[in-house]
């Protein structure tokens, strides 16, 4: 368990720039959602395309509207999140590796701090992109509860066994 996690400052919109696993809605397997890189649109609203690589589902969503993304299911196609697991009564759920990754190294550490600048100014963390608060800063209470960090720890391992060998997200 790591003694110590400080917030870096990664926020909701950052993570979106990331590949989102979802369920696909044909074969219930494991579908990604990534960002297009083709010069269209950027970040939040970078066109997006489903594909699943079990049965070869895919559609496209370009738009100027993105879901909630408080809830266990993509911000774009309002598909449920493949990483997902009851947990505390809830649901504990994550959009990718690096989101899991966060989660984890969060919850885990007995010491939990603010992030400060990287300029050694002692300023808080740089929000990029308007987010008005980090990830970190956005949690739900219960899942900062300590009380709840060997049940949270559990979820994220069962949620993480879902990924198998695959490094790449």
């Amino acid at each position: 368990m790591s003694e110590r996690f400080r917030d870096t400052g990664v926020s909701w919109y950052d993570l979106l720039a990331d590949e989102i696993l979802v369920r696909c809605p044909r074969c219930d397997g494991r579908a990604l959602i990534p960002p297009l890189r083709d010069g269209a649109g950027s970040g939040v609203f970078a066109p997006r395309r489903l594909l699943c690589p079990a049965c070869g589902h895919g559609r496209d969503w370009e738009g100027d509207r993105v879901g909630r993304y408080d809830e266990p299911e993509d911000p774009y196609f309002r598909l449920p999140l493949w990483l997902q697991s009851p947990c505390c009564g809830r649901t504990l759920w994550a959009y990718g590796r690096r989101h899991l990754d966060l989660l984890e190294g969060y919850v885990a550490a007995r010491h939990r701090e603010r992030g400060l600048s990287p300029d050694g100014s002692g300023s808080p963390v740089r929000r990029d992109r308007g987010a008005s608060r980090t990830l970190v800063e956005a949690l739900p209470a219960w899942v900062k509860s300590a009380k709840h960090r060997d049940e949270i720890l559990r979820a994220v391992a069962r949620v993480r066994a879902t990924l198998g060998d695959d490094r790449t997200t």
